[in-house]
């Protein structure tokens, strides 16, 4: 060998010392192969953490045996020179180990290809990007599409506007295109390319063969992927990812030096230029990376306390087993079971909306039967106030309003809403009756989906986001800058509802849907006709495309098989009990923003798809979960956790559950407009309907098809509310209100505290609560008004407004 030539000492592979890739191959003259390197030593690590070896790739020395065949630079990247075989040499303290190279004929591959080659450095540089010359209108006079997504365009603007003055074929180094970048001449970009760069390198070739064109039809880029694909972190610890790119071809490139890295969680870890993690906070982040149209992410934990490993038990539930497989990767503790009262109250509000009534509270916390949790959960999913609140919620997503549908169009909706909610329609059912309805939008409710959205495109980008949890909407003027989906694939959306027609009914506020036989939708660039096709699923066959287009995207959207659809369900409803999602934004899922416990994801939304997309069951599902039924009281170790459910998280009760949940703790209902007394503001049908109040703590206008338009978060103004309103008051002091019927009855004073501590917090007052609140009202001289101060005392709480 060259090195035993030399006199130098044969490496010799050391265990402890690994190193990614095992060999490298180099195939043509612009390759570079990033090397990774973990270094594991058993005699000191242990546990998850030191099991998994630590990454040393930033603290290595690097050689190559034959200089002439390859070269490495100082980030660990192997480039080659010419055709032949030799070694990369590492060394970490005493550890030494050795990779084969093997250099092919890198001689005849010719010039950089443009897509392949010089697109990847113009989005790595930053060029492309929103912020420089891949705006709207570009920036100094020169304009690249976002991220490099028309290959055509961009050639046509380096090489032929402007004279074509941006190169020089004669003499490479002189063009503007490498002279700004690297701050020859004044760029208003700053300094984007060093001289010395293999980049730098790559561009000025091209330029010198002549500047070639795009070709004709490059290979297409298959699939992204980062190595390795999770890294347990300490603090102190980095870890140096890699990116692979395969081809339709079977080839296979390392594009890590041409890729793009940002962190999920910032505030957990960074993540540099170059690929390299450091751990910043406790949790767990993506890194995430983009390569020319495509995203892949790679997991980084740094872990609460020391990993653990999760036992289940013979009774554990798949969503027990998978968060608690979390947890014990993050050394999260779990918080124990919540008792039966928070139990109680949390379940009547999640399932139903409503608070239990004194009643219901004492014969449930009576009740010493083992299984009384599930059998309260059926009894909940048979009541009609569950049709109530799940029908409100459907409504807001589907945007069932008098403004925008009509008096008759929204109480057609609201009919059907409630209907299908009643017998428990599956929802993949629930979805194809909407998306393949057809007929007067005052008769069949559902066909006022297609009067939320009025055009092709609209109907596209709704249909996206209600039923896929997929936000198309940037990919319509360019390819999406953060996800994968290009402006072909929102066209070629948007092409099932072409053929989508409308017409006027027998009265202006009436309008009938039909699917026609023409209609296209163009191109805006290129004035293509699009054909129908849904997102990552194959062209539709002719022969469907020519009749009623909707049929083979319900087909394609409601299959078991479908990636999004499930998920975006299972997304909204664990949110719905849980109080956050396991993505987030709710329905914004992509491949740029991970869920916080995929497995956990994936598994729910598959079992759903096997029972029948049946909501009930997933409800059950859920609320049966040792999770869902956890404390909100956190256990040591894991009170910074917002995001990995080891206990129960606050939830404000929603505008129309606390207005609810007033009226029913006051024994005083609110009158709404147009509706009989009692109505609860959760059977509603109009999110029109006039009330200060709902405004005030979050209810949707039903005017834009997102998850983010209904508000939870509390406020200064809620709060003053709450404290000073007279609306309040008065209910409080009502004299058919349950303090003057508490009083009229001449409960004593003891049981008349227990009955508001069962209405408002669904427990009974603890010995110390007990002793105050009888005290208090004895002591007062009206003894009414003292029961009414120590109501509005408890409805001014905490335990009151929020669902705990």
């Amino acid at each position: 060998s060259a090195s035993a030539a030399q006199g130098q000492v044969e490496p010799k592979n050391d265990s402890a010392l690994s190193v990614s890739p095992s060999s490298i191959q180099l195939n043509t003259p612009y390759d570079g192969v990033q090397a990774t390197v973990t270094f594991k030593d058993t005699r000191t690590t242990t546990g998850r953490v030191g099991n998994m070896g630590k990454d040393v790739s930033s603290r290595c020395a690097y050689s190559v045996e034959n200089a002439a065949v390859a070269e490495i630079d100082s980030f660990g990247r192997v480039h080659p020179k010419a055709k032949g075989n030799t070694r990369l040499i590492v060394r970490y303290d005493k550890s030494v180990v050795s990779v084969p190279i093997h250099v092919g004929e890198i001689a005849k591959y010719g010039a950089p290809k443009f897509v392949r080659d010089i697109e990847p450095i113009l989005a790595r540089s930053g060029c492309n990007s929103g912020a420089c010359h891949g705006a709207g209108q570009g920036k100094g006079g020169f304009k690249l599409s976002l991220l490099g997504y028309d290959p055509a365009l961009d050639y046509d603007a380096i090489v032929k506007s402007i004279g074509g003055r941006r190169i020089n074929r004669m003499d490479p180094l002189q063009s503007l295109l490498l002279k700004k970048p690297v701050l020859d001449v004044p760029h208003k970009g700053g300094k984007r390319l060093r001289a010395d760069s293999t980049d730098y390198a790559i561009i000025a070739n091209w330029i010198a063969f002549g500047a070639p064109a795009p070709e004709a039809k490059p290979v297409a880029l298959a699939k992204v992927w980062l190595v390795p694909q999770q890294r347990f972190l300490s603090k102190g610890m980095t870890q140096k990812f890699r990116v692979l790119a395969s081809y339709a071809d079977g080839s296979t490139r390392d594009v890590t030096d041409e890729a793009l890295f940002n962190s999920s969680e910032e505030a957990v870890a960074t993540v540099s230029p170059d690929g390299e993690a450091k751990p910043i906070g406790l949790g767990e982040a993506a890194v995430v990376v983009r390569y020319m149209g495509l995203v892949a992410s790679a997991r980084v934990t740094t872990p609460y306390r020391t990993p653990t490993k999760w036992k289940p038990t013979v009774k554990t539930s798949s969503i027990d087993s998978l968060v608690g497989s979390k947890l014990a990767d993050l050394g999260l503790p779990a918080s124990p079971v919540c008792n039966d009262s928070d139990f109680l109250r949390r379940a009547y509000l999640d399932v139903i909306g409503i608070l239990p009534t004194p009643q219901e509270a004492r014969s449930f916390l009576l009740d010493s039967s083992a299984d009384k949790r599930a059998k309260l959960i059926d009894a909940l999913l048979q009541r009609p106030e569950y049709v109530d609140l799940w029908s409100m919620k459907w409504g807001d997503l589907l945007r069932s309003n008098r403004k925008t549908l009509s008096d008759k169009g929204m109480i057609a909706f609201n009919h059907w809403i409630r209907e299908a909610v009643a017998e428990n329609k599956p929802w993949d059912q629930f979805a194809s009756e909407i998306l393949l309805s057809q007929g007067n939008s005052s008769d069949s409710g559902p066909v006022n989906f297609f009067r939320t959205a009025g055009t092709a495109n609209e109907l596209a980008e709704t249909t996206s986001q209600v039923f896929l949890g997929v936000r198309i909407q940037c990919a319509k003027c360019h390819n999406h800058p953060y996800e994968k989906w290009t402006q072909n694939q929102y066209y070629q959306m948007s092409a099932f509802f072409a053929r989508v027609k409308r017409k006027q009914g027998e009265t202006p506020s009436e309008q009938i849907v039909l699917a026609g036989h023409s209609g296209e939708v163009n191109h805006p660039k290129t004035s293509k006709v699009m054909a129908p096709c849904a997102l990552d699923a194959p062209p539709v066959p002719e022969s469907e495309a020519n009749s009623d287009r909707r049929i083979a995207l319900v087909s394609w959207m409601t299959s078991k098989e479908n990636p999004f659809f499930g998920r975006i369900l299972v997304n909204r409803v664990w949110r719905h009990f849980m109080g956050r999602g396991l993505v987030e934004p709710v329905d914004d899922m992509r491949a740029t923003n991970p869920a916080s416990n995929e497995p956990l994801l994936s598994g729910l939304a598959k079992q759903f798809g096997e029972n029948g997309f049946n909501l009930k069951w997933l409800i059950r599902e859920i609320t049966s979960s040792s999770v869902y039924q956890r404390s909100s009281t956190t256990s040591p170790g894991n009170e910074a956790d917002t995001k990995f459910y080891s206990h129960a998280f606050f939830k404000r009760l929603g505008a129309e559950q606390l207005m609810d949940a007033i009226a029913s703790v006051t024994g005083a209902p609110e009158k709404f407009a147009g509706y009989p007394s009692g109505t609860r503001a959760t059977q509603l049908l109009d999110s029109a309907t006039p009330s200060y109040f709902l405004d005030l703590f979050g209810k949707p206008a039903r005017n834009v098809t997102c998850e983010c338009e209904r508000t939870d978060d509390p406020s200064l103004g809620q709060v003053l509310h709450l404290m000073n309103n007279a609306g309040l008051n008065g209910r409080i002091a009502s004299k058919t209100g349950r303090v003057a019927t508490l009083m009229e009855s001449k409960t004593p004073t003891d049981k008349l505290v227990e009955d508001l501590y069962l209405s408002a917090y669904s427990r009974m007052p603890n010995v110390s609560e007990r002793k105050i609140a009888v005290d208090s009202i004895e002591a007062s001289k009206d003894k009414q008004k003292g029961a009414e101060d120590l109501l509005w005392a408890m409805m001014n709480s905490k335990e009151f407004v929020f669902n705990h």
